[in-house]
């Protein structure tokens, strides 16, 4: 290695100080009011966020009713459709309440599991 010369070292840039003010208006004020308009959007999301959620529940709300009428509604039919003589339609009578008690229990384990779904739909959207 040769030793350096003075005329090959350059001279350092000069960089140029900012007073306080500047130094805020031109480099802090931008990345503050960037973060402002991020926390906004942030704030925006969370609010849709919140209204997806709140109508997916109501919607899962109105399939439960729905579920649960049909059950009713299968329930009086068959036990208004019994026409056996009268020791036979005791008998049919329970197996058809033992059905419509079975398919009622199905639904709602149905219905449990679509709200398990959409709570686990809405905790992987919120991560």
């Amino acid at each position: 290695m040769r030793p350096l010369d003075i005329d090959e070292v350059e001279a350092p840039e000069e960089v140029e100080v900012l007073e306080p003010e500047e130094d805020f208006e031109q480099f802090l004020l931008p990345v503050i009011n960037e973060m402002r308009e991020d926390i906004a959007s942030l704030i925006r999301e969370h609010g849709r966020a919140y209204l997806r959620t709140r109508s997916k529940l109501w919607e899962m709300d109105n399939m439960l009713i729905q579920i649960k009428t049909q059950v009713e509604a299968s329930e009086e039919s068959a036990l208004n459709h019994v026409q056996h003589p009268s020791g036979e339609a005791d008998e049919r009578v329970s197996e058809l309440c033992e059905k419509a008690e079975e398919k009622a229990k199905e639904i709602a384990k149905m219905a449990e599991m679509l709200v398990e779904l959409v709570w686990r739909i809405e905790r992987s959207e919120s991560s």
